[in-house]
């Protein structure tokens, strides 16, 4: 991996910040443990994306950040019983700025989840917030890309690719 990593317990959304920022060896013990930790890409206070790795959950989460430190694209990968992962789940948020009291306060404008089953049977949610507006789609895609070895410790670069 190119970039520095740091490790900590997680990340906290609300206030966008590491919770319990650990050395590296403790996080290592997490991973062989199969426990849950939290590795920031780049950076222990402006990441420019996390990786959740809770192999005791069967998952693990990946969340690229925006300057400003919002989680504009997710992605949840199951963990799947020959102990690879599967990508379950991406999320792409857009934001926009919310005017009157509290302006500046900058919020999610609209956002599309795509939900992949292993068949290649995906349900695609395009929400709109203001105003409301919710439409569902089905559609089959092919999934053989959403596959990934579940990484080794500090080696998370075939998680945090955007492009899939």
């Amino acid at each position: 991996m190119k970039q520095k990593i740091f490790y900590c317990k997680s990340w906290f959304r609300a206030k966008n910040k590491p919770i319990d920022i650990w050395p590296e060896n403790k996080a290592q013990k997490k991973h062989i443990a199969g426990e849950s930790y939290t590795a920031l890409i780049g950076s222990d206070v402006k990441p420019s994306c996390f990786v959740e790795v809770m192999k005791n959950k069967g998952w693990v989460g990946v969340s690229f950040l925006d300057q400003e430190l919002r989680e504009y694209l997710l992605y949840n990968f199951r963990l799947l019983d020959d102990g690879r992962l599967f990508l379950s789940m991406a999320v792409h948020r857009e934001f926009a700025e919310n005017g009157g009291e509290g302006a500046g306060i900058l919020n999610v404008s609209s956002g599309t989840t795509y939900i992949f089953n292993e068949d290649g049977n995906t349900i695609v949610r395009e929400e709109q917030f203001n105003p409301y507006k919710l439409e569902e789609s089905q559609t089959m895609v092919d999934i053989s890309g959403n596959y990934e070895k579940f990484p080794e410790f500090g080696k998370y670069d075939l998680l945090i690719r955007k492009e899939r």
